[in-house]
């Protein structure tokens, strides 16, 4: 009886782990902990500081789908053919894919994202990284000049790009993509089931008090970020890859509210 590929090891890093991996001191999340704490959620110098944090406390199995991503990548490497992190935030992903994609591959790293403080820390954390990455300060829109590429990540990305901006952003990432190259994404996403929707929800809070969040912080953040991070059904989203041209669409991860999806050209 044939027996299953061995897959990679995704076991969870702990926090000891991580400061080794990144070279950088990863600062606990409080910001909405404070009285003067923001009441509209902003990527600027104070969430860039604490944003490690604040993703390994909020989302739920991160590292686990950061590896995963990760290993999609390595798959659809091709030499001379780029590797984008759209949204690529303080560079976590691009120091786990500069370690895991040798330099002698010529597989060109590049992190976009549109806020300089998270794109400073990014260029950090990266500066021994075993493989060179470039940086682009840009907003993320059809009009985004892309390179030829072989994989382009979204990791809880498109959840903060207008509604209607979307699809024209997907077909333009299908466009950029090479043949058999792929579409990684990540992202909160709505249930299909208005009462399984509150559910998981509950459950996300959940989650988070257990990594160490109140619920004042709960709140207040939730607050913070309504028609900031817009979160579609599954479904939709799906449609929308599909619309932009990807034929082959599957889920390779779901935590109630959370998936993430590869799409192949």
């Amino acid at each position: 009886m044939p027996t299953s590929p061995r897959l990679p090891s995704i076991r969870p890093t702990t926090r000891r782990e991580r400061i080794k991996r990144n070279e950088t001191t990863i600062h606990k999340d409080d910001i909405f902990l404070n009285k003067n704490s923001p009441t509209k959620f902003e990527f600027n110098s104070g969430v860039a500081e604490v944003f490690d944090d604040m993703l390994e406390r909020s989302v739920p199995l991160y590292r686990e789908c950061q590896d995963l991503t990760v290993n999609w990548c390595k798959r659809l490497a091709t030499p001379d053919r780029c590797v984008y992190d759209l949204g690529c935030s303080t560079g976590s992903l691009l120091l786990l894919l500069g370690e895991s994609i040798p330099t002698i591959s010529r597989v060109p790293l590049i992190g976009v994202d549109n806020s300089a403080a998270m794109l400073s820390k990014a260029r950090e954390k990266l500066k021994n990284s075993p493989n060179s990455v470039d940086f682009i300060k840009a907003n993320l829109d059809a009009s985004f000049p892309f390179n030829d590429s072989c994989a382009i990540v979204m990791n809880y990305t498109l959840q903060f790009i207008p509604i209607e901006n979307r699809a024209s952003l997907l077909k333009k990432i299908y466009e950029s993509l090479i043949p058999g190259g792929g579409f990684i994404l990540n992202e909160k996403v709505l249930s299909e089931n208005e009462l399984l929707g509150e559910t998981f929800v509950e459950m996300h809070h959940d989650f988070k008090k257990g990594h160490g969040y109140s619920k004042m912080e709960i709140s207040k953040k939730r607050e913070a970020l309504e028609n900031v991070l817009v979160p579609l059904k599954l479904s939709k989203t799906i449609t929308l890859v599909r619309e932009a041209g990807f034929t082959a669409v599957d889920i390779f991860f779901k935590w109630n509210n959370f998936a993430g999806l590869i799409a192949l050209k």
